[in-house]
């Protein structure tokens, strides 16, 4: 029987399925559960986002990231602020507690990045991100069903 031809969108799937795993032991590594992580990550470079964005980001539903955020406020991950403009909206900020797990957990992926830099070199790195780019742009704009 012959073997199936491996695929670039195989090789890549199954990569980003291994990054994800890795950034979850990660995560647990400095003390965040998973289902906390992407929030804390999304909320460093987002600070104020609201639940109906952190969901479409993640690809949870509604419910899904209403619970984690419940969590996350028993847990002081994160606080909440009405939004002035609009008071039936409230925007979410990352803690004090909050901004020192997503420090530590940045620190420990750089880490993993910089050992990945390391394998590959940084002009090889460079060519496989801009392919990676336009892969994206072609998935994105051509592809769409």
């Amino acid at each position: 029987m012959e073997r199936s031809r491996k695929t670039l969108m195989m090789a890549l799937s199954r990569t980003q399925k291994e990054w994800a795993r890795h950034m979850r032991e990660c995560a647990l590594e400095v003390g965040i559960p998973d289902s906390y992580r992407t929030v804390i990550m999304y909320l460093s470079r987002h600070p104020g986002a609201n639940q109906k964005m952190l969901a479409e980001f993640s690809n949870k539903t509604t419910a899904a990231i209403n619970q984690t955020v419940k969590e996350m406020l028993a847990d002081e991950y994160i606080r909440k602020e009405t939004d002035e403009s609009d008071q039936r909206y409230t925007k979410l900020f990352l803690t004090e507690k909050g901004n020192e797990k997503d420090c530590l957990l940045r620190k420990r992926l750089r880490q993993s990045d910089n050992k990945i830099t390391a394998v590959i070199g940084t002009e090889r790195e460079q060519e496989l991100i801009e392919l990676l780019d336009s892969l994206f742009t072609v998935i994105r704009e051509e592809l769409s069903c």
